[in-house]
């Protein structure tokens, strides 16, 4: 659909733009990506015909743009720059009406049916028409913009040309402008050439990105290459994190600073306030934590500061946990976006709370366990009968700067801890009366205070996953011991 071959040009006699070549195809939404002065400008207007063309040729739908005239370029392209320059006094609908001029027929050009119907549609698309008849001076920028988009779409055009097409809108008629523009690519075939300033936003939304840099393309292809943290680093000169969006199959981009928070070393041991009664056990630190867990709240990986375990009675139907302990969290005045919480049926006066320093780190585990409802997971008979009281809940605080596959490592150490113990104390599953390996509700959380050299594994051949190890076995140990005590005496 547009073909660019050898293009140079600029504002001087030294180009800008020199010897780009790319293609965009017919119904592909094309972003245009880099720093401010990398040309992205420039080559938007040799593009669209705002600036003259040194050397190289472009072609739309195979006829090249210098030989088109002004109105077969508008019966083909559309063209949505960052400033709205309108000089008269339009209305809001007389300004999108001018979408249709290229179409209109004989001398006054006079607004057709079907070109009312058009114009009709994309005001009600463009969420503009409500305000139809206002002066279009008297809009705000993001409303300018959004009628401008709707004049664009007037055009019914085979190509939209977009320079910063969220400039001035707030995140949400930032979203609803993409979502409109993807929508109408993909039920009208449009091609999208789009310079965009957000790299999250052109990985949500593009099907293809260009890396423009000092005038010349260092990439071009799908929004993976955005996973590319040292390309992106050299070229914004600032540190990328590349990371995967949790529901879309895209790269999201994290920025950090170069000059990095302080390392203040810890004393674990020391830096954590405990609250216990019969209702709940709160551990609270100081700094945020890195944390991976299956936590009811808080679950994934996270930085937290609050952790939680909630005694629920053996009955609770579980409806809605997340709501229910949400609604606990804020009862108690603890601040659910910076907490994990996880209940059990467990008495939590039975809990263990054990410290070790092992292989120069200090690591706390917090177990609460029960094992009426233990199973063997390699056992495929389902047990139908409802959960007794049971649940092994387990938190580690670790002092070490773990990566995320290190954070996977600790929690298979602490799985196969937990399993271990559950060995040694000889827990059986009681529909099975085969060995326990753990109990059907259990849940885990890893919390690392991402302090000292960062520790790529932590599984059971690392000094950190042996740490872990004996830990948890140990309070595994302890707090199933006291349960189990517990439930002789009843």
């Amino acid at each position: 659909m547009i073909h660019v071959k050898n293009l140079v040009g600029g504002y001087s006699e030294e180009p800008i733009i020199d010897g780009v070549d790319f293609d965009i195809v017919k119904g592909e939404f094309f972003g245009l990506l880099g720093p401010n002065g990398s040309g992205k400008t420039t080559l938007f207007k040799l593009i669209t015909g705002g600036l003259p063309i040194k050397q190289g040729e472009i072609t739309i739908d195979g006829q090249l743009l210098s030989k088109l005239s002004h109105l077969e370029k508008a019966r083909k392209v559309a063209v949505l720059a960052q400033e709205a320059q309108v000089s008269f006094d339009f209305t809001v609908e007389e300004i999108v009406s001018l979408g249709r001029y290229a179409f209109q027929k004989g001398v006054l050009k006079t607004i057709s049916k079907a070109d009312r119907e058009i114009i009709d549609e994309v005001m009600e698309l463009a969420n503009v028409d409500h305000y139809r008849n206002k002066q279009f001076r008297l809009l705000s920028g993001g409303e300018k913009q959004r009628v401008l988009l709707a004049k664009a779409l007037a055009q019914q055009p085979k190509v939209l040309l977009l320079d910063e097409p969220t400039n001035h809108l707030d995140v949400k008629h930032s979203f609803y402008m993409l979502d409109l523009l993807k929508k109408w690519q993909k039920e009208h075939g449009l091609t999208i050439f789009a310079i965009l300033h957000d790299l999250n936003v052109a990985a949500l939304y593009t099907d293809r990105v260009a890396l423009l840099h000092e005038g010349k393309f260092q990439r071009v292809g799908g929004v993976d290459i955005l996973r590319n943290e040292q390309l992106l680093q050299d070229v914004y000169e600032v540190k990328v994190k590349a990371q995967s969006h949790p529901y879309v199959p895209k790269p999201q981009l994290l920025m950090t600073p170069y000059d990095d928070v302080e390392q203040v070393p810890t004393d674990l041991k020391n830096s954590f306030r405990l609250e216990q009664n019969e209702g709940f056990i709160h551990l609270e630190f100081e700094q945020p934590l890195r944390t991976i867990s299956n936590s009811v709240v808080g679950e994934g990986i996270q930085w937290l500061k609050h952790f939680c375990n909630f005694h629920v009675n053996k009955n609770y139907d579980g409806g809605d946990p997340i709501d229910d302990m949400e609604s606990w969290m804020n009862n108690w005045g603890i601040p659910t976006e910076m907490s994990a919480g996880m209940m059990t049926a467990v008495q939590l006066e039975d809990m263990e709370l054990h410290t070790k320093n092992q292989q120069n780190m200090q690591i706390v585990v917090m177990v609460t366990a029960g094992v009426g409802n233990a199973v063997d997971i390699t056992n495929t008979k389902m047990d139908e009968r409802i959960s007794q009281i049971g649940t092994i809940n387990t938190m580690v605080f670790i002092d070490a700067h773990l990566t995320d596959g290190a954070l996977v490592n600790a929690c298979m150490s602490a799985t196969e801890a937990k399993t271990k113990a559950l060995h040694d104390l000889g827990v059986i599953d009681p529909f099975t009366e085969t060995q326990a390996t753990g109990t059907s509700t259990d849940s885990l959380l890893i919390g690392a205070t991402q302090i000292g050299e960062k520790t790529p594994y932590a599984g059971s051949g690392t000094a950190v996953g042996k740490a872990i190890g004996a830990a948890v076995y140990e309070a595994t140990m302890k707090a199933t011991s006291k349960s189990k005590a517990r439930l002789d005496k009843l």
